[in-house]
């Protein structure tokens, strides 16, 4: 309530003519990738404030309300911050692949973020055991052992530690799958950043539980975190890192 009475102070200081005030423009959305199925909470930074309705009699100002859009879907604004940025829900029924955002003011001015957001695929499965021989597959089952359909026992993910990095250099990220059948693992995992857009996203198969897997980054910034995220249950993120322009 304080922010937004301390917004609506600086609006009336600063006030022109509603008709004439530009709509904000999008400067950035964060993440830029999000994962289908997820109700993922994302950062929209303007370049100014929303506009609002400026009563010079009554000295009064009133934010327009904004409708934040992702494709043909509202996402629910959960707040917005002192700069003007807006901390929104998306819906978790996003398609995967390209969606435009949109801000739509009430007095019908629009603004359209320049990049857009991606909207992932679910991460892929632990696959369950099959076989024959002992699981080229990645699921380790041998036929006639009994444990055809069974999932592997991998309980968790892990990355190694990653040093501060360069924007569009390629580095190595280590991915270690962890339990009591973690060597068995052969199977590949989602990769996403907080910031910027990774790539790939989806890794190459793990050999003996690990992989060693080169990506890349292509904007700069600070407390990078990397997720991995196998299936509807296996998440883990690495440690806040640096991406430096050059």
């Amino acid at each position: 309530m304080l922010r937004k009475t301390a917004l609506l102070s600086t609006l009336l200081l600063c006030a022109c003519e509603i008709g004439a005030s530009p709509a904000p423009s999008i400067v950035s959305i964060e993440p830029e990738e999000v994962v289908s199925g997820e109700a993922a909470t994302i950062t929209v930074r303007l370049d100014a404030p929303p506009l609002a309705r400026v009563d010079y009699g009554n000295k009064t100002a009133t934010l327009l309300t904004p409708t934040l859009r992702i494709g043909d879907q509202e996402a629910r604004i959960e707040r917005m911050e002192h700069d003007g940025s807006l901390v929104a829900t998306l819906p978790a029924t996003l398609s995967a692949g390209h969606q435009d955002v949109r801000l739509e003011l009430g007095d019908g001015h629009e603004a359209v973020g320049a990049v857009g957001l991606t909207v992932l695929p679910p991460p892929p499965a632990l696959t369950p055991r099959s076989g024959p021989g002992g699981g080229t597959d990645g699921t380790g089952g041998t036929e006639g052992t009994g444990d055809e359909g069974r999932r592997l026992l991998v309980t968790g993910l892990r990355m190694d530690p990653i040093p501060d990095q360069i924007r569009g250099v390629p580095f190595v990220v280590t991915l270690r799958a962890e339990g009591p059948e973690a060597t068995l693992f052969a199977g590949q995992v989602q990769l996403t950043a907080n910031k910027g857009r990774l790539r790939p996203n989806l890794s190459n198969p793990f050999r003996d539980g690990v992989r060693s897997e080169q990506v890349v980054i292509d904007k700069p910034g600070a407390n990078v975190v990397l997720t991995v995220r196998m299936g509807d249950e296996l998440v883990a993120q690495s440690n806040p890192f640096k991406v430096s322009p050059d």
